[in-house]
């Protein structure tokens, strides 16, 4: 664990303690001094005045709480924070990847709540299993209800109990817990075919860095011929972090070039690091900012990477410190703005992708396929989704209507390194896959929309690209392509 101490990035930005001292002339600090102690009095007398007088006796903390929120919001930066002690802890135990509850992640299907992973923790001891549906919830029927509100009962004080009935193999088990801390890991990594390896960092948290070099070690000693880093959906965190996972990239250099309101720009640099044999993709979508964008930068300005793939990052292209206050609580204000290596700007603007795919699991078959993967097979079932039977995060949904398959169009596109393009004149997409182009349309049924997607009749869709096979018992969907080669 590193100490604090750091300047940091993020959408949910971590911790560091930095403490700046103001040198003024004589006369400066004079003249600093009176203004100061004349708007304490101001600021304290209206305190004592609406304390005193009014009506609804405000309590004085919740008016001092107040005044700093305005005073805060005024400034019109989202990045910049007052935290009381309480949604300091909060704010920390989010950087690393921590909250109360029972250690289980959740997918929605067909209106019910299905386990998709259970990690260290109480459920895992009671003998929770991915494939459980969540039934009730301490005794009270979850049928009818949307995920956010079956997984806000589930969560709870640290401490307190809960009781999960799950479904399984049409038989309802009850299991009694109790709620913990949880950290869920923030780096996780798996490996493909072809010898493709796959980390997924999901904040940038204080031992992130060592975690994915530790992780990194362990795809090497398995083979490892090319590397899949996502970074999707990663809000951020601490510039040491960042710096020491480009270092396992790049020998030395500059991460970040910075501008303070001065406009001095003050370059975080690194040295002692490393290169590696092997091709890198990285995969990032319009959720991933900061740090992982500081990152992502930094990595295609040395050259280091073959290919980003997925969607234009967020923009959060400022530096965030965290000062601590005698309340126990802290001020985390925007001090700089960063720059890429090469001064490319981030902030507002983003990072551009060289393949622009949407979609989870068109995003992650992508870049496997760009990584060496050629045979793709996709599973869907209420565990969630596997890829060539490595199980993923990323998900997508099907719909059955009239005995009939529909699979996003985007997600077969990718399967052949297909492209998609929506006509809203005619309602149809056309796919362009194997040097062929089919249309599919809403008129003859080939096409479905729902939601505002758009899904294709698998049956349809085979007969165009044979190179597609799928299989659908209802509780499970196979999808079976092969890239064709020159693509």
């Amino acid at each position: 664990m590193k100490p604090n101490g750091y300047r940091t990035l993020g959408r949910r930005t971590a911790t560091a303690l930095l403490s700046l001292t103001l040198l003024f002339p004589a006369a400066s600090s004079v003249f600093a001094a009176e203004q100061t102690d004349a708007d304490s009095s101001r600021i304290k007398e209206v305190l004592n005045l609406l304390e005193k007088n009014h009506v609804s006796a405000p309590n004085r903390t919740n008016l001092s709480d107040i005044a700093i929120e305005s005073m805060v919001e005024s400034l019109n930066d989202p990045y910049t924070v007052y935290f009381t002690a309480d949604q300091l802890k909060q704010f920390n135990n989010a950087l690393e990847n921590n909250y109360v509850g029972i250690g289980i992640k959740v997918r929605s299907e067909d209106n019910n709540a299905y386990v998709t992973e259970v990690f260290d923790g109480p459920a895992k001891t009671a003998g929770m299993l991915p494939g459980d549906r969540i039934a009730a919830v301490d005794g009270v029927s979850t049928e009818g209800k949307k995920l956010d509100e079956v997984t806000d009962k589930i969560m709870g004080p640290e401490g307190s109990k809960v009781s999960i009935t799950v479904e399984r193999n049409q038989q309802n088990i009850d299991l009694d817990m109790t709620r913990q801390t949880i950290q869920v890991p923030v780096v996780t990594h798996k490996m493909f075919d072809q010898g493709v390896g796959y980390i997924r960092v999901s904040g940038f948290s204080s031992e992130a860095d060592e975690q994915t070099a530790a992780q990194l070690g362990e795809l090497k000693q398995q083979g490892l011929t090319s590397l899949v880093l996502d970074l999707r959906d990663n809000p951020g965190g601490l510039v040491d972090t960042a710096q020491n996972m480009a270092k396992l990239f790049v020998k030395e250099g500059i991460l970040i070039h910075t501008k303070d309101k001065n406009n001095v720009d003050e370059p975080v640099k690194f040295s002692g690091g490393t290169t590696q044999p092997f091709p890198l993709y990285i995969l990032v979508n319009e959720n991933s900012a900061s740090a992982s964008e500081v990152l992502t930068g930094a990595l295609q300005d040395y050259n280091v990477v073959s290919k980003v793939i997925g969607r234009n990052t967020f923009g959060k292209g400022s530096v965030q410190t965290l000062f601590p206050l005698s309340n126990g609580g802290a001020l985390k204000v925007t001090i700089e703005e960063y720059l890429t290596p090469k001064l490319r700007k981030v902030n507002k603007v983003g990072l551009k992708p060289d393949i622009d795919v949407d979609g989870e699991v068109p995003q992650l078959v992508t870049a496997l396929q760009q990584a060496g993967v050629n045979t793709i097979s996709v599973e869907l079932n209420r565990r969630g989704v596997s890829i060539n039977q490595i199980p993923v995060e990323d998900l997508f949904d099907v719909v059955r209507n009239d005995g009939q398959l529909y699979v996003p169009s985007r997600v077969l596109s990718s399967l052949l390194a297909g492209t998609v393009q929506w006509n809203a004149a005619a309602q149809s997409v056309d796919i362009t896959a194997n040097g062929e182009t089919h249309t599919f349309a809403a008129s003859d049924g080939s096409l479905l929309l729902q939601n505002g997607s758009s899904y294709l009749n698998a049956e349809r869709f085979k007969q165009y690209f044979p190179q597609l096979d799928y299989t659908d018992s209802g509780d499970k969907v196979d999808l079976n392509a092969t890239k064709s080669s020159g693509e």
